[in-house]
């Protein structure tokens, strides 16, 4: 995960701050706090699936699809969580799970 500057990190998260939509498709978000606005983001200990902000702490889930390869982001409206299994589901209908 690359680092973005600041002020790219700010144009990023006050475009998607209020519409989340399509959050899955812009690679630097994974650098980005919707919660706090901070670009200090890492990747969270024993859940290789979820990233958190190491200013606020707000964790959220951003992986590459096991299925069909594409970004699935928890913060993003079409990558709902799996009843199941509490994964998000991807676009293509898969979440990773047995029951998926």
């Amino acid at each position: 995960m690359e680092m973005l500057d600041r002020e790219v990190g700010k144009q990023l998260y006050e475009r998607y701050r209020r519409n989340r939509d399509g959050i899955r498709n812009s690679p630097e978000m994974a650098s980005v706090c919707l919660i706090c606005g901070s670009i200090h983001i890492r990747p969270k200990d024993g859940d290789e699936f979820m990233l958190v902000c190491r200013n606020c702490g707000f964790a959220f889930y951003r992986y590459a699809c096991k299925e069909c390869g594409k970004t699935v982001d928890g913060r993003d409206p079409l990558n709902s969580g799996c009843p199941a299994c509490g994964l998000r589901v991807c676009t293509c209908g898969a979440c990773g799970c047995q029951s998926g």
